[in-house]
């Protein structure tokens, strides 16, 4: 796989029925014609408890479509802090694919 971009975007944190506005970061690589985007966030954990976080949850991004992030276990307060949530690859057959998903991401990437 080819590194080829980050980018930051804006997004929704679904948790239970409740919708949260949530900056994320994407990392897009490359494989042969295909591109996988993974995306990250941190959290405050007091936050997520609040919420009634347990270890997954939906981002829902500006496009319309929806991640899964996850946490490694239940979140309690003998977290850090600040909790990183993290989905796993989620692959796209080309470019206009990924694009359409993260319109943050560039059409040339660098």
């Amino acid at each position: 796989m080819t590194h080829l971009q980050n980018a930051d975007g804006q997004g929704q944190l679904l948790i239970g029925e409740r919708l949260s506005p949530m900056s994320y970061h994407v990392t897009v690589e490359q494989q042969d014609a295909r591109y996988t985007a993974t995306v990250e966030m941190q959290a405050p954990r007091d936050w997520l408890i609040r919420q009634g976080f347990q270890s997954k949850a939906t981002l829902v991004l500006a496009s319309g479509d929806r991640v899964e992030v996850e946490h490694d276990g239940p979140v309690d307060v003998s977290d850090s802090i600040s909790v990183l949530l993290q989905s796993h690859p989620v692959a796209y057959a080309d470019l206009d694919a990924l694009v359409a998903a993260f319109p943050e991401i560039d059409e040339a990437p660098a």
